[in-house]
C-alpha cells in the first residue's frame, strides 16, 4: 500500500498559490502520516503544516466575513491592516497586496480620504453640508464624476432622511 503525502514544502507552496487547504484534506494527511509513523502526526510535519494552514485561512475568512458585514463607509484603514496580515499569513506569505486586501485597501483609503471613518468620540450625524463635502472630495477622486451608489450619494441619502425627520419632527 502506498501513500502520497505531501512534503510541508508541497504543502507551503499550495497554500502560497492559493490554494484553499480543507478539512478534508488535513484529515487524509493526517491518517496517511499516523499510518506511515505508527505514531501519528509528526510535530512539524505535512499534517501539522496542512492543520496550521487551514486554521489560518479559516482566520482570514472569519476576518473577511467580519469585515464584509460592515457598511462600506465604516472600513477603515486598520481592517485593511488585518485583512492583510490574515491574508498573509493564510498564504503562508509575508505582507503583501492579495486580491481581497486590495478591494479593502481601496475602501478605507477612500473613506479616510472622504473623512468617513468613524471615531469613538464623535457622534456619526450627517449633514447636508457633510455630504456636499464629501461629494466634492469624491468628485475629485473619481475625476469629476461621482459614481452612483458612492459614498456621497449614500451620505446624501441619509442627509436628506435626517433633514425630513427634522422637518416632520419640529
Amino acid at each position: 500500500m502506498s501513500f502520497d503525502i505531501p512534503t510541508v514544502a508541497e504543502i507551503q507552496l499550495a497554500a502560497e498559490s492559493g490554494q484553499r487547504i480543507t478539512q478534508d484534506d488535513v484529515s487524509a494527511i493526517s491518517q496517511a502520516e499516523s499510518t506511515l509513523t505508527g505514531n501519528g502526526p509528526a510535530r512539524g510535519g505535512p499534517a501539522a503544516t496542512a492543520q496550521s494552514l487551514y486554521m489560518r485561512q479559516m482566520n482570514f475568512e472569519n476576518k473577511v466575513n467580519e469585515v464584509s458585514r460592515k457598511p462600506s463607509s465604516s472600513i477603515s484603514v486598520a481592517d485593511a491592516d488585518e485583512i492583510q496580515a490574515t491574508e498573509g499569513r493564510a498564504f503562508n506569505q509575508p505582507l503583501r497586496i492579495g486580491l481581497i486586501t486590495a478591494q479593502v485597501r481601496s475602501i478605507a483609503d477612500s473613506n479616510e480620504a472622504l473623512g468617513l471613518t468613524a471615531r469613538a468620540d464623535v457622534p456619526v450625524y450627517v449633514t447636508k453640508d457633510d455630504a456636499r463635502n464629501a461629494q466634492h472630495a469624491e468628485a475629485a477622486i473619481y475625476g469629476g464624476q461621482n459614481p452612483r451608489g458612492g459614498q456621497a450619494a449614500q451620505m446624501q441619502s441619509v442627509a436628506d432622511k435626517i433633514d425630513h425627520v427634522r422637518r416632520v419632527s419640529y
